[in-house]
């Protein structure tokens, strides 16, 4: 998600640029990956751009009960200051007082890409215990078959251990 803001450098602030995102991106070491549409309003500020962006986001995930794989849709507000590593009018890097490793900055391309910060937003935004749906049944302890998918036969056929004591006591002595 790369935005050409030479332009936009350029002009004075207050200046804006309104931009549609259609892409994919891969979520960090998952296999899994994240598609993102929506609409992303760049403004000119005095030392960088605003970023506002209106996203929805589909992420593929896995589901922490029955391990099938699902799709998790979100909705991504994002408002993020870009600030410039270069100064386009002298090539100079800027040193910018009070900005530190934590902000965003626009490539030495005057290219501001937008990716990092929507990983960082679905992130945020993304369910901790992800399940498929909210009454997953899971995976049976015993033989492990999607019990969403097929019934087993494993809890019919088990004793129930907790009284086995008890049953023994009942049982006829040769």
């Amino acid at each position: 998600m790369d935005f050409k803001v030479a332009t936009l450098l350029k002009a004075s602030s207050g200046n804006k640029k309104l931009e549609s995102v259609s892409s994919t991106l891969k979520m960090g070491r998952s296999e899994f990956k994240c598609d993102v549409d929506g609409s992303v309003l760049l403004t000119k500020t005095d030392v960088g751009v605003w970023v506002s962006a209106c996203l929805s986001a589909k992420i593929g995930r896995q589901c922490g009960s029955c391990l099938d794989q699902y799709i998790e849709p979100l909705d991504l507000a994002i408002e993020e200051e870009y600030f410039p590593l270069l100064n386009l009018v002298t090539g100079e890097r800027n040193e910018l007082e009070g900005i530190g490793e934590d902000n965003f900055y626009i490539g030495e391309d005057n290219v501001l890409d937008l990716s990092d910060a929507v990983r960082q937003y679905i992130s945020l935004h993304a369910s901790i215990n992800s399940k498929c749906k909210e009454y997953c049944k899971a995976l049976c302890v015993d033989c492990g078959i999607n019990l969403n998918k097929e019934k087993c036969n494993c809890r019919n056929n088990k004793k129930n251990t907790k009284l086995a004591a008890l049953l023994e006591s009942f049982r006829p002595t040769e």
